[in-house]
């Protein structure tokens, strides 16, 4: 996806400490593992990438009030970016960070595409091959040193200044990508209808994409997020509705080089949009928890290889407490330190007049990747840890 190419070079540092901070409106202090690095009235109405070259940059893209932003980490703080050239757009979808001069973003404006590239002093726009995806505008990419690769309605690689396109069945849209190196390359999606199609996974091997065997997810579920840290260690994952307003039944699978397996296990109640590798052989994932009994709460999961735990992420400051409001739509490392960001939205109380304002959120975890604070390693998820 977004540069989670740094878990696996990275020395995971162990020594981080976690964060004491109260729950939101529950009046009782919890350990979290995560803490909040933006919130509250910013130029970002809701993001949907990020993207980090090392502990002291990143950036997140996303929108707000119908115009697309894009947002820098300077190590300190969350600032919109101000460097020259970045066309209007409605909506920055995704961003993917290979170094400081080595930035790609893509974003919509009505029902064209735009695609920059920031070269360390301005954003510079490419011309995007195919069309724009009508079916799903926010359209994945993933960048590695000497290749671009995006999605869609198309699988597209990016080259020397020249596009490689590889068609795709009728019915078919690819949802994210994750690469390994400009050779190893992995994007999953779906043909629709969800009801009577199915997911669909391709592998890129520096020449072109083939399809690989079908993930083994429930009925129903839509796979849009992928993830790779080696060709014998892929993860795809997705939700499904769940029955009679249900909450949602989110699916994880992992492919060991030969074969998929099902690994979902205890995960339950998430309407699952982010995933990434923990670097040490683990898995985190999030999205919006619907788990009942209902309640605002930002949620994570992480998975240790074999069982998943649950913790909270922390409350925004602004934050509603009475129903769930918290949506996470990505994750990505923050840098070397074994740390990571996470972004999306939440919403505020509602006011007297029944409105509610919806503010862009990014979080960083604060414990070492794969220990969930609070929860002793290996403490299945719904087990008290006090």
């Amino acid at each position: 996806m977004h540069v989670r190419h740094l878990t696996r070079t990275a020395a995971v540092s162990l020594a981080l400490a976690s964060t004491l901070l109260m729950a939101g409106g529950a009046g009782a202090a919890e350990v979290s593992g995560w803490e909040v690095s933006l919130s509250g009235d910013s130029p970002a109405g809701s993001l949907m990438s990020v993207s980090s070259v090392d502990d002291d940059l990143a950036w997140a893209v996303g929108r707000k009030d119908g115009y697309g932003v894009i947002m820098r980490w300077d190590g300190e703080q969350w600032s919109e970016d101000t460097a020259p050239g970045l066309p209007d757009v409605w909506q920055w979808s995704s961003v993917s960070a290979v170094s400081a001069d080595d930035v790609w973003a893509y974003g919509t404006v009505g029902r064209d595409q735009a695609l920059v590239h920031y070269d360390g002093e301005r954003w510079n726009s490419v011309a995007a091959a195919g069309p724009a995806d009508d079916s799903w505008p926010e359209v994945p990419l993933d960048a590695v040193p000497g290749r671009l690769f995006k999605g869609g309605n198309a699988l597209y690689t990016y080259s020397d200044g020249a596009w490689q396109t590889f068609a795709l069945p009728a019915l078919v849209d690819i949802r994210d990508i994750d690469a390994i190196s400009a050779d190893d390359a992995y994007a999953t999606g779906m043909r629709y209808p969800v009801g009577s199609g199915h997911p669909v996974t391709y592998h890129w091997d520096g020449e072109t994409w083939s399809l690989m065997d079908q993930p083994p997810v429930r009925t129903g579920t839509d796979t849009a997020k992928i993830t790779a840290v080696a060709p014998d260690d892929v993860y795809v994952a997705g939700w499904a509705d769940g029955p009679d307003a249900d909450p949602p039944v989110p699916s994880v699978a992992h492919w060991d080089g030969t074969a998929w397996e099902d690994i979902t296990g205890e995960l339950s109640g998430l309407y699952l949009h982010a995933i990434a590798p923990d670097g040490q052989g683990g898995l985190w994932v999030t999205g919006n928890d619907q788990a009942e009994p209902a309640n605002s709460e930002a949620v994570f999961w992480h998975f240790d290889g074999t069982t998943w735990t649950k913790e909270a992420g922390a409350p925004a400051p602004d934050g509603d407490t009475r129903w769930p409001s918290y949506t996470f739509y990505d994750l990505a490392p923050a840098g070397t330190s074994g740390e990571f960001w996470a972004v999306g939205d939440y919403s505020t109380p509602m006011d007297s007049h029944g409105d509610q304002t919806v503010n862009g959120l990014i979080e960083r975890s604060t414990t070492p990747s794969g220990t969930p604070a609070g929860t002793p390693s290996g403490t299945p998820a719904g087990t008290p840890s006090d």
